[in-house]
């Protein structure tokens, strides 16, 4: 099966949870399969899933007598104790050559560059993909393709495609996330399960009330799933290569018919791109488990975005019981001690992240050796004037103390083009804290000492190694990682040769859930989820 639209080759993206569910789905309607194997994947919560090692190389086998392609998913976080494990596991895959590896960590990065393997990478959902900058800086790490932000509106999907050759993938139908990818704790707050490391137990699809929120809306944080079959030519349109249909934990009779549906949909557009018959919504019926939206396609959602059936009411049709409950807060256990020294004196500062220029004044004032004025767009606060900024420079170094910009962790194209031009004016500060790899790509960024923020979930010292390889000089490690790991990270990071300096998040308000989600129902009237004015996107 080979689909073209002006040229370009297109792909229908299928999931395989398990091998008797992909040799089902491989002779559906799609183009190529992702799956998992039994390590280091961002499915590993549900027993009787994942690929063996030995169905994983039939599998490759199947894909090719079929011409279609077969990805694999390597797309958690790796913690220190899983680099070797990570090492045997991508040599494996060197060896039966899976059409491409769908990846997060940076390690793998550097692990597939150490070995030289001749594997396919794409960048996962999980990198939060959401600006030029970042795409341009895996392309010349190998990424062939970039799994985009699905929180990022197909108008920006069409600025990247039209300045990029990097193969865009865009998920197309399923289980959507009210926070951006990777940059959401709830699940580690409240149950030790990294929503990053493949373990998230959706305590967002409790319901929850507060003063003032719609009593017809008892889940303000359970979004509908994602549906775009009645817009495949907007896709189209706007340059995605890969529609990306989300369900690997489906049983294999859902995914086979919903795949041959949305197969049917896109191969009628390209029979006849004007006259074809384009999907009807009714044909998506079958399929509800949740209510479906267009999510971030054609513009920011809001409360019409909330689910209020099935599933997404906390309770599944499988049992009838919820997907996880209100747990108790667990017993907290005192913390290892440290078994070695502590530094003192010169070896150790105080950093303060702060949002004013008032509060970065009191912390200076009570000790703290570096300031990270913060430049995220929380009301009430507004990004420092130039003016304003000088004048905190001019404090910091009265106080011996240096003053890092904080860069936001989301940055749309435009805004990595006024932070170009803010950098264009030579801001006074000593560096830049960088919650992206989109920010090494800025020009004039590396005038200035970059240091890793959190929001870049640095979990290993492979990791931080290959940041500082590309010219960062600090890292932050990820609020996630458990103290024995954080304890040895810097020297790890020292004997792989990364000798950054390092900081840890010792005391503060974390941003549990980062979103851009209009819970509030401000933007309501600004957006139309359902049913866009046109079915073309884009003008033909």
């Amino acid at each position: 099966m080979r689909r073209i639209f002006n040229g370009r080759p297109l792909e229908l993206l299928a999931p395989a949870g398990n091998f008797d569910i992909y040799k089902a789905v491989i002779d559906s309607a799609c183009d190529a399969v992702y799956c998992g194997g039994q390590v280091l994947n961002m499915r590993m919560i549900r027993k009787g899933f994942n690929f063996s090692n030995t169905e994983l190389k039939e599998a490759v086998l199947l894909a090719g007598e079929r011409g279609k392609k077969l990805y694999v998913t390597v797309n958690s976080l790796l913690d220190r104790d899983e680099l070797a494990v990570a090492e045997d596991y991508l040599g494996f895959l060197n060896e039966i050559q899976p059409h491409g590896l769908i990846i997060q960590d940076m390690a793998i990065l550097d692990l597939v560059q150490k070995n030289r393997y001749n594997l396919a990478l794409h960048g996962s959902v999980m990198m939060n993909i959401h600006n030029l900058g970042m795409v341009n800086f895996l392309k010349k790490q190998g990424i062939s393709r970039v799994v985009l932000s699905r929180e990022m509106p197909l108008k920006d999907v069409r600025r990247i495609a039209d300045q990029s050759d990097v193969e865009l993938e865009y998920f197309t139908h399923g289980d959507m996330c009210i926070a951006h990818g990777s940059q959401c704790l709830y699940s580690s707050w409240v149950f030790g399960m990294s929503g990053s490391r493949g373990r998230c137990l959706k305590p967002c699809r409790w319901p929850y009330s507060r003063p003032g929120y719609p009593d017809d809306k008892p889940f303000p944080l359970a979004v509908k799933d994602l549906s775009l079959y009645s817009h495949l030519s907007d896709l189209i349109l706007a340059g995605v290569s890969s529609f990306k249909i989300e369900g690997r934990m489906r049983e294999k009779d859902f995914i086979t018919r919903l795949i041959d549906t949305y197969g049917d949909a896109l191969d009628r557009f390209l029979d006849d791109p004007l006259g074809g018959a384009h999907g009807d919504p009714e044909d998506m019926e079958p399929f509800k488990k949740r209510d479906f939206s267009t999510a971030y396609a054609f513009g920011t959602p809001g409360l019409s975005n909330i689910n209020s059936r099935g599933e997404g009411t906390g309770k599944f049709y499988s049992t009838g019981k919820m997907f996880s409950t209100p747990a108790k807060e667990k017993e907290v256990k005192p913390v290892e001690s440290v078994d070695q020294p502590v530094a003192r004196g010169d070896d150790l500062i105080l950093s303060v992240r702060v949002n004013s220029p008032d509060q970065a004044e009191l912390a200076l004032e009570n000790g703290a050796r570096r300031i990270y004025l913060s430049a995220e767009p929380f009301l009430p606060d507004t990004p420092a004037s130039l003016k304003d900024l000088n004048s905190l420079y001019t404090l910091c170094e009265s106080h011996k103390a240096e003053l890092f910009l904080g860069f936001p962790r989301m940055m749309s194209d435009t805004q990595q083009e006024l932070f170009q031009s803010y950098l264009d004016k030579s801001p006074s500060i000593h560096g830049i804290l960088a919650g992206h790899t989109g920010i090494l790509e800025i020009p004039g960024a590396d005038a200035y000492p970059i240091h890793c923020d959190t929001a870049m979930n640095l979990y290993n010292a492979r990791a931080i190694r290959f940041l500082s390889d590309h010219g960062v000089c600090g890292w932050t490690p990820s609020v996630e990682l458990h103290f024995a790991s954080l304890k040895a990270m810097p020297a790890d990071a020292a004997a792989l040769g990364a000798a950054l300096q390092g900081e840890v998040v010792l005391h503060g308000f974390p941003t549990v859930m980062y979103m851009d989600h209009d819970v509030s129902g401000s933007k309501e009237a600004q957006v139309v989820l359902e049913t866009p004015e046109s079915p073309f996107f884009y003008p033909p």
